[in-house]
């Protein structure tokens, strides 16, 4: 798999042509349940670029608890998953060339690895920052790293493996 960092795939996402300032869920809507807009029930993640790094601030909601006062490990990995797939689309968009303002890609992007490490307890009261970056890619697979923090506390960190896939239909 080829580094971003010694790729010529490599971008100044400040510089990025195709970013209009709203979050990339919000430039595509889909259904999913983690970042989709469509989705009434669903995270509604928020992400957008800040340099080399994609970020997303979430805010748990009640029902999100795990132990009394503290976010629900799956519902961080289900965060951490949608971050990162959008992060590698954003990549591969911007590859082909692909403004997500005209619509879908011809391509989606499918989770083919999720790890997380879970740090220090989060609390449900309080935002969870998650920055991610793509540490490597490939023309089919991309390795998407991920902190999620609250505050100065990181309470997990994460690796993704993300794969481009043909689209359906």
């Amino acid at each position: 798999m080829e580094s971003v960092a010694h790729s010529s795939r490599a971008f100044d996402a400040a510089h990025d042509p195709f970013d209009d300032g709203r979050a990339l869920q919000d430039r595509l809507q889909v259904h999913c349940f983690g970042c989709g807009t469509l989705n009434e029930r669903g995270l509604h993640i928020k992400s957008r670029w800040d340099g080399d790094e994609f970020v997303c601030i979430w805010q748990p909601r009640p029902e999100h608890i795990g132990f009394p006062g503290y976010v629900y490990g799956g519902t961080i990995a289900s965060v951490v998953d949608c971050h990162a797939i959008w992060a590698s689309v954003s990549m591969y968009c911007r590859e082909a060339g692909h403004d997500l303002n005209s619509g879908p890609p011809p391509f989606h992007v499918v989770t083919g690895s999720l790890r997380v490490n879970y740090l220090k307890p989060a609390l449900v009261a309080q935002a969870l920052e998650l920055r991610a970056r793509i540490v490597a890619q490939g023309e089919r697979k991309s390795i998407v790293a991920c902190s999620v923090r609250q505050g100065s506390v990181e309470c997990a960190t994460a690796e993704v493996i993300t794969v481009r896939v043909k689209a359906l239909g």
